[in-house]
């Protein structure tokens, strides 16, 4: 399917470089982007329009009918601009740009144990982690971010998974966990991991006729059983603060 990545990249009379390094991304990604060799996916929408300071719609739009100066197709005789290199090795770590939110590959699984089987990449450093995390970081405006309160480097993403937490979220939607919130307080939706390690969203809520160390684990979809916990049984993983509106 067609993008209008180019023609409003054009419009705001930005190289490929310059844009790819808005968005967090080399320069030979935003190629393939642009020529549609890959799919752009709601990741690289919200990256792209965020860089581009469009509405995300715009991207996919049929309506545009932009014309201006591509620096990248109006280069002097003799200029020669090199394309970053592919990564060598496939598996390696991913790297993460300081302004970007890294999201769990659940698909991925994690290592026996539920030790630390995986790593990424942020300014250099390299950052252990249980879960494995996708190559392409999610990177939103600063102003959403303060809407949040938090910055990128304390923030995770996760997909919904199931039906459990029907209506109030349905399957498959992005949540932003704010990784700085481990205790079950107040009450309200948190990331937690299950009893194999999968993270999952859940509605927590401190008993009050159980005990003072016992917390209920709540699905939102009735035909879901409610389970009790202690403080020390539960892992959380964070606060979900953020999925398509803000928790």
């Amino acid at each position: 399917m067609g993008n209008n990545l180019k023609t409003l990249r054009t419009a705001k009379g930005l190289s490929q470089e310059a844009l790819a390094r808005e968005m967090g991304t080399t320069r030979t990604q935003l190629v393939k982007l642009e020529r549609g060799e890959r799919r752009l996916s709601d990741i690289w929408i919200v990256r792209a329009a965020a860089a581009l300071k469009v509405d995300p719609g715009d991207l996919m739009s049929n309506r545009l009918q932009l014309t201006s100066f591509d620096p990248d197709e109006h280069q002097p005789d003799g200029f020669f601009e090199p394309e970053a290199p592919e990564p060598l090795d496939p598996d390696a770590p991913p790297r993460i740009p300081s302004n970007g939110i890294v999201e769990v590959d659940a698909r991925a699984g994690m290592g026996g144990g539920g030790q630390v089987a995986h790593a990424y990449y942020r300014d250099g450093d390299k950052i252990e982690t249980r879960d494995a995390v996708k190559p392409d970081a999610w990177v939103f405006p600063p102003w959403f971010l303060r809407g949040i309160g938090a910055k990128p480097g304390e923030l995770l993403i996760i997909e919904a998974k199931g039906d459990s937490m029907r209506p109030t979220i349905a399957p498959g939607t992005p949540l932003i966990i704010d990784t700085r919130h481990r205790i079950p307080s107040p009450d309200g939706i948190y990331a937690i991991r299950d009893r194999w390690g999968d993270i999952q969203a859940k509605r927590i809520e401190t008993s009050k006729i159980l005990g003072d160390n016992t917390i209920r684990v709540i699905s939102d979809n009735g035909g879901h059983v409610q389970i009790a916990r202690s403080e020390d049984e539960l892992q959380i993983v964070g606060k979900v603060v953020a999925g398509w509106h803000f928790f």
